[in-house]
């Protein structure tokens, strides 16, 4: 049995700053490629992991991620009405853009959007792609030992030692 604090943990989202350049570098590399609008990264409660696109249009894409992730939960609802432990895609096009929504691993979604001129089945290949290396990347961060748990404790002797150095510094006060 894992503990409350333990599953917390395993539950919580923890990056860093390289992760977030690996997953930018490879959603930079999706929009070239795919010709997409924009690509996020996002945990399924709305909270903006990473993305890359948008730069001209002044789309927000925060509001976007929360309002996908929110969609996306009620779309998961739907899934077990009908017997599916879960939907992983989600997909809505419109008359001059469409959206793709993938489950990344069990916790984080990749949203992208699409001008509707390009093909429904590239935009589910090319997404299909985006997502395994994203997976990747999250399998390895997963990995690590987050810094607060691989810390080593103090010594017994560390309150006495940093007296010690006030005092050096700043005299017995």
């Amino acid at each position: 049995m894992v503990s409350e604090n333990e599953a917390l943990r395993l539950r919580r989202l923890v990056f860093y700053a390289n992760d977030i350049e690996k997953f930018n570098q490879a959603l930079l590399a999706f929009v070239r490629k795919s010709n997409a609008q924009a690509v996020l990264l996002v945990d399924k409660d709305g909270h903006l992991v990473a993305r890359q696109g948008f730069k001209q249009s002044g789309h927000d894409g925060s509001s976007l991620a929360a309002l996908v992730a929110g969609s996306f939960a009620s779309t998961q609802q739907v899934a077990k009405i009908l017997g599916e432990p879960e939907f992983r895609t989600l997909s809505h096009q419109g008359q001059t853009q469409s959206i793709n929504v993938i489950l990344v691993g069990d916790r984080t979604l990749q949203i992208a959007v699409f001008s509707s001129q390009i093909k429904p089945g590239m935009i589910q290949v090319m997404c299909a792609e985006l997502a395994k290396q994203i997976e990747a990347l999250l399998v390895e961060a997963g990995k690590r030992i987050p810094l607060d748990e691989g810390a080593q404790p103090l010594g017994k002797e560390f309150n006495q030692e940093m007296k010690n150095q006030l005092d050096s510094l700043f005299g017995n006060l």
